[in-house]
């Protein structure tokens, strides 16, 4: 009896051996389970990001394609704009006063629809020369003002928002030459 007991002790150590040695398996499987699903967690989090950054970029691009479209257009309109303006300096009192309040009022309309599009034109009068918003038209020796003082706009330059859309091209002032020079060289033909 005491053998059949003791058969019986073995036998439930040995089942109990297995299902603890189970519960351990299960326990690992487990654990792989909960490590795969932080993995995939933490991948998924990743790939939010990168998918974030790439709308953000993609956002941006199309920001900028706009842009640059939208630059393109105005600048293209500002020549029709430039020509509506000298049609408009152009006019003189023989034409009906209608016909010129009508231009007038066009001529407000469109710088209005410039203004809202974001569009300033640079204020250069009186300023020194700048080669980043500017371009020389023209020379004129000059001692009334100073070297690199621009006298006349040309054609007028503007910003789009803080950008720079088109460089305004200037009569830039440059300093007399003095007849000294001009004697200098009728002086040395006088010599021969």
């Amino acid at each position: 009896m005491e053998e059949k007991k003791k058969a019986n002790k073995d036998k439930k150590e040995t089942k109990l051996d297995e299902l603890i040695k189970a519960l351990k398996e299960k326990n690992d499987i487990i654990e792989k389970k909960e490590n795969e699903i932080e993995n995939l967690k933490i991948e998924f989090i990743k790939l939010k990001e990168q998918f974030r950054k790439e709308q953000q970029t993609i956002e941006r691009q199309a920001e900028q394609k706009i842009t640059q479209a939208k630059k393109a257009l105005i600048k293209e309109f500002l020549e029709i704009f430039d020509n509506f303006e000298r049609a408009l300096s152009a006019m003189d009192e023989k034409d009906s006063a209608s016909t010129k309040t009508g231009i007038q009022l066009i001529h407000k309309q469109i710088a209005k629809f410039l203004e809202q599009q974001g569009v300033k034109e640079i204020n250069l009068s009186g300023k020194q020369f700048d080669p980043s918003i500017c371009e020389i038209g023209e020379i004129v020796q000059t001692n009334d003002v100073k070297p690199n003082t621009i006298i006349k706009v040309l054609r007028k330059g503007y910003y789009l928002g803080n950008e720079l859309l088109r460089p305004a091209v200037v009569s830039v002032a440059a300093p007399k030459q003095e007849k000294e020079n001009n004697k200098e060289s009728k002086g040395g033909d006088n010599n021969e």
